[in-house]
């Protein structure tokens, strides 16, 4: 069963699968340049419409969201670079962790300004509001002491 053929084959086939690998994630790079532009063409639109809006604030939301989101594609964008240039897929874990901790900054973000103008208070809306921010905070804790970690490890 261990023939020299089988043996041709399965390293064929080992070649072919990371040779796709490969331009699997050339494609997704492509796709998330595309979608930083169309973010980004829709954040100027919301920016050049922004003091049409009759509530500024939530015009800064929506802006800020936009610009906050883009980075989001950026971060994504470069992790998928360094999971096409490192040889190990354990070295891609760094720029995931600090992609997760982006997003969840942007939430608490999102989420500390649109409490902070309210026009109408729901008390069990920011109730639910201040839980998720308590939660998003010790999140972001946990994966910069996973980060640490990491670091530490990878030394």
């Amino acid at each position: 069963m261990n023939n020299p053929n089988s043996k041709e084959l399965r390293l064929k086939i080992r070649e072919f699968l990371i040779n796709l690998e490969e331009y699997l994630y050339v494609l997704v790079a492509i796709g998330l340049i595309i979608g930083f532009v169309v973010v980004m063409i829709d954040g100027l639109v919301v920016l050049i419409t922004f003091y049409q809006s009759s509530n500024f604030a939530e015009g800064a939301i929506k802006f800020l969201d936009k610009v906050l989101v883009s980075l989001i594609f950026l971060e994504i964008f470069y992790t998928v670079i360094v999971a096409i240039t490192e040889e190990s897929a354990v070295k891609c874990i760094e720029p995931f962790i600090l992609v997760a901790i982006t997003a969840l900054v942007r939430r608490l973000l999102i989420l500390s300004f649109e409490l902070s103008h309210v026009t109408v208070y729901i008390p069990e809306k920011i109730k639910f509001s201040l839980i998720e921010m308590a939660l998003i905070g010790v999140l972001i804790l946990l994966l910069i002491l996973g980060l640490i970690f990491f670091r530490r490890t990878k030394r």
